[in-house]
């Protein structure tokens, strides 16, 4: 019998495909970074539902609160000497939690991957044609640790689930 847990594990493992896809492609990276946030947080949402965490169920703000220590916890498991600092890992997930535009950071980041938005010179901004730096960000030593760990966490949900 499925749990919840396990359904949100099976659909965060096809996010995760999409996103793979995706990063081979020319397409605008917020459709990259829509698959990244639809991923993670459905990656979180499997622990949560492991855990009984109802406080987070219906919220879409659980990267930030999950991913870090999901990480740090796989880290710890294989030896990992030489983690990121949790501060970088968790500033990365407070921008991919940003990515959904129900979490707007209370109207200060407009910005989101899924809707076009007023940005702040009055005109209409839209995901296709915006520069999200976080696609940089991803790049970097911690980013691709993150991604790493992340896709590690997704591919062998036992690792977290036990």
């Amino acid at each position: 019998m499925k749990t919840w847990s396990s359904a949100f594990l099976a659909q965060a493992a096809a996010d995760l495909d999409a996103y793979t896809q995706l990063t081979q492609t020319s397409l605008p990276t917020s459709q990259r970074l829509h698959f990244l946030q639809m991923w993670l947080e459905k990656l979180c949402k499997a622990h949560i539902y492991n855990a009984d965490r109802e406080d987070l169920k219906t919220s879409h703000n659980v990267v930030v609160k999950i991913l870090p220590q999901l990480i740090r916890e796989h880290w710890r498991r294989i030896g990992y000497d030489h983690p990121p600092r949790g501060e970088e890992i968790g500033k990365l997930c407070r921008e991919i939690d940003l990515l959904h535009p129900q979490v707007n950071d209370a109207n200060r980041r407009p910005d989101n991957v899924e809707y076009p938005w007023l940005g702040t010179s009055g005109e209409i901004d839209i995901p296709a044609e915006w520069k999200f730096p976080l696609a940089a960000r991803l790049e970097s030593n911690t980013g691709r640790l993150l991604l790493k760990a992340s896709s590690h966490l997704t591919r062998n949900p036992a690792l977290f689930l036990s």
